[in-house]
């Protein structure tokens, strides 16, 4: 009898979240759609004295200028050959636009909330700060970035204030 009763309920809609996935020396990350503004192919970067070693250089996107940030240096990763297909990501962290260089964009995708984990106390040497869970993606896991610990509010403003001569 209680199972009939189940059968008739509707299902309760879980909470999702999107995310844009993509790798970088071979691990796949993810960061929230909602944070993510467009992604375009590599393109010729400004290179940037006295910069951040992880700040690859800068571009003019439409009359705006964005940092672009090497991913893998920032994230103390291998530095593997180039990928074919670099793209750079551009996000906004703290009402700044950056750009983040990875080795490709895979896709977008939805997670209930119930299946991202907090991240563990190590992942692949990657700083615990800059995550802000896991999740399952097929067999592979899903490192979800979070955009807002990236860099530091100082690093953000040296960026700001990153004189092009």
């Amino acid at each position: 009898m209680l199972s009939k009763f189940n059968k008739g309920q509707k299902e309760v809609k879980k909470e999702e979240k999107q995310f844009v996935v993509f790798t970088v020396s071979g691990e796949h990350f993810g960061v929230d759609i909602h944070q993510t503004r467009e992604i375009i192919n590599t393109t010729e970067l400004t290179f940037v004295p006295n910069a951040p070693s992880f700040v690859k250089g800068v571009i003019n996107l439409r009359d705006e200028i964005i940092p672009i940030i090497n991913l893998k240096k920032r994230l103390s990763l291998k530095d593997n050959e180039s990928a074919d297909e670099e793209k750079i990501i551009i996000v906004e962290i703290n009402n700044n636009l950056i750009g983040m260089q990875v080795d490709d964009v895979k896709e977008m995708i939805r997670l209930n909330v119930d299946e991202i984990a907090d991240p563990p106390e190590i992942i692949k040497g990657i700083n615990k700060n800059y995550l802000s869970g896991v999740g399952k993606l097929n067999e592979k896991l899903l490192i979800i970035l979070d955009l807002a610990n990236i860099l530091t509010k100082e690093e953000i403003e040296e960026l700001d204030n990153v004189d092009l001569g």
